[in-house]
């Protein structure tokens, strides 16, 4: 009889939904205007050749590493892409862009650009070196 009175979950119906915490590059990704693209002389961060999903948080944590500063990212190396580190990506130019640094994405690789057509992104949302933002 105990058993029908078990705890209630926060929410009711189980939806989880709501408890989920966004990334904080992820949300950083909003409200980003302009930037200066990055140069030769710049500090960089090379890309390993696998870029999946469990690879995503520590390309993150090396990219927050390196905010505040002007980086150039080398993803010439780059032959598989997931989802999740493509957002990392995508997170990191917008979030360059909006702190006003200097960042580009230089030797983007045929495998990285392959998987942002497919997805239907524009490859200057990543401000490759050379593209306008």
């Amino acid at each position: 009889m105990a058993r029908g009175k078990g705890k209630a979950i926060a929410g009711g119906s189980g939806d989880r939904s709501r408890s989920r915490k966004k990334p904080k590059v992820a949300t950083q990704m909003l409200d980003a205007e302009t930037a200066t693209p990055a140069t030769a002389s710049e500090p960089e961060l090379v890309l390993p050749d696998s870029l999946d999903s469990s690879s995503a948080a520590s390309i993150r944590d090396l990219l927050l590493a390196r905010r505040g500063a002007s980086l150039v990212v080398d993803a010439g190396q780059v032959q598989r892409v997931g989802i999740q580190s493509l957002q990392v990506l995508l997170a990191a130019a917008h979030t360059w862009r909006a702190d006003g640094q200097n960042y580009a994405v230089r030797n983007p690789s045929p495998a990285l650009l392959e998987t942002i057509a497919l997805v239907g992104l524009s490859a200057d949302q990543f401000l490759f070196e050379g593209s306008s933002p």
